[in-house]
């Protein structure tokens, strides 16, 4: 739903590499390059400085990268308050726990959640 130009953007930041982004996104290299240079003109200025196979956020850049860091994150939130307000909770759900714990007191908790919430995968780390 957000902005395609602005999550192209946001991975590449994130990852500082338009070749890892593109694998991230499951996109070609030249459609990340597109992708962030259409965010550029809309901008009318430079988010990346390019140099030698490097590449850095600009002032504008880092700009953007921490409002679209916010944008993502009110997004997401918005998401899980409409899902849980409809009944539709799904995502992951990391737990840590002790072996005693793990063993004895989460099989049931973790069943019935589970039952309850059929879309959420769940990771234990003992």
């Amino acid at each position: 739903m957000a902005d395609r130009r602005l999550q192209v953007f946001f991975t590449v930041a994130k990852l500082l590499s338009f070749t890892k982004a593109a694998e991230t996104l499951h996109m070609t290299q030249p459609a990340v390059t597109f992708q962030v240079r259409q965010l550029e003109e809309y901008f009318n200025t430079r988010l990346f400085d390019r140099t030698h196979n490097r590449i850095s956020l600009t002032k504008a850049g880092t700009l953007v990268y921490g409002y679209a860091d916010k944008i993502f994150e009110q997004y997401t939130e918005m998401e899980n308050m409409v899902r849980e307000m409809i009944g539709e909770i799904s995502g992951s759900l990391t737990i840590g726990a002790s072996t005693t714990i793990a063993e004895y007191m989460l099989p049931s908790l973790l069943g019935d959640f589970r039952k309850k919430y059929e879309d959420v995968v769940i990771h234990l780390k003992v």
